[in-house]
């Protein structure tokens, strides 16, 4: 529960940021501001695979399709329960295994490695065909034969394998079966072991997920390959995402609990949903002290 110093503090000193996070129960949207967890609950009931969020909207990827929720920052209600979901586009897609914000378009993949784009009417048109599509960041897509970067109108692989997840913004990083790698001149061997996730803020702010636990990166710690050091969270559950966004890094763990720090350490809120594997920060929006969050939901 919160104290009321930190309830008129909520939503003032730092204005208000979602995030979502993709579990088998369904998507979990959170309000935070800084550090401090606000109210949660079911943003999308049904396994969702995939989530990726910004000023375009929230986008998720399901069993059966694609869908979306426009993000607008001016609605009177702005809790979770009270965001729609629609199709993305007039057909569709099928099932889906990673979606994700393109510079200009939504993208997203399904479980046979179809990827496809939005055109300006939002249909789908297929980019190519790779092997076992895992994630999507920006114009990057991570598959078990390695990276692809998305063309105009096409795929273009551009290095390694086994390839379990990308940071596309900022210098792009590639979590791998064989190490965490960036890329400048070619791919840099940044660090050795299994990675399962990998996510940057863009300026130099990184985190992994492999088998040493949780690394983090601070910008200014010299180059990529340099001052990357482990990262504890407040948890007991095995980390399966995270992300950046709007000042904060967070992350989530297999069990739903769900972790933020915004550079004063790591809070932590159990969201009492099933098998989590996802994790969006969307944009933050500055509030007035009425439209304040109070204490903590369920989603039960």
């Amino acid at each position: 529960m919160q104290t009321l110093t930190e309830k008129r503090v909520f939503g003032t000193k730092f204005g208000t940021t979602e995030l979502f996070v993709a579990s088998e129960t369904g998507l979990v949207g959170v309000t935070v501001s800084a550090d401090q967890i606000g109210e949660f609950g079911l943003a999308h009931r049904g396994a969702v695979r995939s989530v990726d969020v910004d000023e375009r909207g929230v986008l998720i990827g399901t069993d059966e399709d694609v869908l979306h929720s426009r993000y607008e920052a001016d609605r009177e209600d702005r809790t979770a329960q009270s965001r729609t979901f629609s199709p993305f586009g007039d057909d569709p897609f099928g099932g889906v295994v990673a979606v994700g914000w393109g510079s200009n378009r939504a993208i997203a993949a399904d479980a046979s490695g179809t990827v496809a784009a939005s055109d300006p009417a939002d249909n789908w048109v297929t980019l190519g065909e790779v092997d076992g599509v895992r994630a999507v960041d920006g114009d990057l897509v991570a598959a078990s034969d390695g990276v692809y970067r998305i063309t105009g109108d096409g795929l273009a692989r551009v290095g390694l394998s086994d390839v379990r997840d990308v940071a596309g913004h900022g210098t792009p990083l590639a979590a791998t079966a064989d190490g965490l790698f960036a890329l400048g001149n070619g791919w840099l061997d940044v660090r050795e072991g299994a990675f399962d996730r990998v996510a940057s803020d863009g300026h130099g702010h990184a985190h992994a997920v492999g088998s040493a636990g949780l690394l983090r990166r601070t910008a200014g710690d010299g180059p990529v390959d340099e001052g990357w050091t482990t990262d504890e969270l407040p948890v007991g559950s095995p980390v399966v995402d995270v992300a950046y966004g709007s000042g904060v890094v967070a992350a989530v763990a297999e069990d739903g609990t769900l972790a933020v720090d915004a550079g004063d350490g790591w809070r932590h809120q159990l969201l009492g949903v099933r098998g989590a594997c996802g994790l969006a920060v969307g944009p933050g929006q500055s509030v007035g002290p009425e439209e304040s969050t109070g204490p903590e939901e369920s989603v039960e």
